[in-house]
């Protein structure tokens, strides 16, 4: 059990590389996050394009992150830990060189690119589940979001200015700079982490293959449907529309807009910890329901005004629930997840996310371009609301409290 399971007192320096790794990604991708669709309206001028870009780019991720669960129950946490950032480079670094009109060159760099996004997205989150247990797992998992989000708060500020002073395809070189570093750390700094015991246990068959079953349990089912409501709004929302929204409608600068995604990324990195700690001592449902009714609520206020100061409001409301949500989603499958299959179940959460992520840009940009600005708002507060409820009335209670009295015999 020393194997698989850790306590609060060793995720500390020993596990410093994979955190500063976490932290490096979050800079590297702020920036990107900026860019990237900023990038796409001045090469086409089409906020449609613009979604359909960002949605693409999602794809890969749909098969790559249930691949990646599969091979590193197999082989391993650590050669997947490389793999993806070192793809993820090597995108950026041809996304620098090509000109500020290609928009279909970019697009396919995109698209390779992302499978490496899916693959260190799915191997970090299998590594820290093997390092990890229950009754400290959302604490360990915010001071993951932490490290991340404090690289989101850097990355696109940084980032903004390099657009400003260097051009946009600066920001892709700073990412992909970020991804080498990545690589060098985890290289050196972090060990192999999968259970021994999967390897030498007569109980469990040496051949894997993949399956679908993780969606037999009713709460992964509502899970994944509250991962993918939220992958929708983070990705249709922060990542295609205020970016482009604040240009084209508040008409203000990239720096503006850089300014906009590291004030959501500051508030969820103040409430990471605090969150985790609730979810830790309530349960995970407690965290993650009122986390989907802010994000709506802060796609009500997005709906509702049209100028910067709104902006603010409603991207620090949806910083908190970001906050609330995206690691309490990651904790949530860990606590799902059997020894043996740990990689399964969180391939297919990474699924979820991924489907989410592939919709929301298609569907917010669609509404945006097709009706008004306000209508994609509302159609992704609707769709938050219902999956809170569905989660609320049919998810199982995994952590806090009620974990003990909600387990299955």
């Amino acid at each position: 059990m020393a194997n698989q399971t850790t306590d609060n007192k060793v995720i500390g320096l020993s596990h410093a590389p994979i955190f500063f790794s976490f932290f490096t990604w979050g800079f590297g991708t702020g920036a990107q996050n900026l860019g990237r669709p900023l990038f796409a309206f001045a090469a086409t001028g089409n906020i449609f394009l613009v979604g359909i870009l960002l949605a693409s780019n999602a794809i890969p991720r749909t098969f790559t992150g249930p691949l990646t669960g599969f091979l590193s129950d197999r082989y391993g946490r650590k050669p997947l830990v490389i793999l993806g950032p070192t793809i993820r480079g090597i995108s950026n670094v041809g996304q620098f060189m090509i000109g500020l009109d290609d928009y279909w060159l970019f697009f396919a760099l995109e698209l390779f690119g992302q499978a490496g996004v899916a693959m260190w997205n799915t191997s970090s989150n299998v590594l820290l589940s093997d390092v990890t247990r229950t009754e400290s797992r959302a604490r360990v998992l915010a001071a993951r979001q932490m490290s991340t989000r404090l690289g989101f708060v850097a990355g696109p500020a940084v980032g903004g200015v390099l657009a400003a002073v260097f051009g946009l395809q600066s920001v892709f070189l700073l990412n992909g700079l970020s991804k080498i570093v990545i690589v060098l750390v985890v290289f050196f700094g972090v060990k192999e982490t999968r259970p021994t015991r999967m390897e030498t246990s007569p109980e469990k068959p040496t051949r894997r293959k993949l399956s679908f079953y993780p969606f037999k349990d009713r709460t992964f089912a509502v899970l994944a449907i509250a991962t993918a409501a939220f992958a929708m709004s983070n990705a249709g929302i922060m990542q295609t529309l205020v970016p482009v929204y604040a240009i084209d409608m508040i008409k203000v600068d990239e720096a503006a807009v850089g300014f906009l995604i590291s004030v959501a990324s500051t508030v969820t990195f103040l409430f990471a910890y605090p969150n985790g700690i609730i979810a830790d001592k309530y349960g995970r449902k407690r965290s993650l329901v009122p986390g989907l009714l802010l994000l709506a609520l802060a796609s009500f206020v997005l709906a509702g005004w049209d100028f910067y100061t709104a902006l603010l409001v409603a991207v620090g409301i949806k910083g908190l629930g970001e906050a609330m949500s995206l690691g309490t989603t990651q904790t949530y499958a860990m606590d799902l997840a059997p020894d043996h299959a740990r990689g399964a179940y969180i391939g297919f959460w990474t699924f979820s996310q991924a489907l989410g992520a592939t919709l929301g840009p298609i569907l917010m940009a669609g509404l945006y371009y097709l009706i008004s600005p306000g209508a994609a708002f509302m159609t992704m507060a609707i769709i938050l609301i219902l999956a809170a409820v569905l989660l609320a009335l049919f998810g199982r209670e995994t952590g806090g409290r009620a974990r003990i009295k909600n387990a299955p015999d």
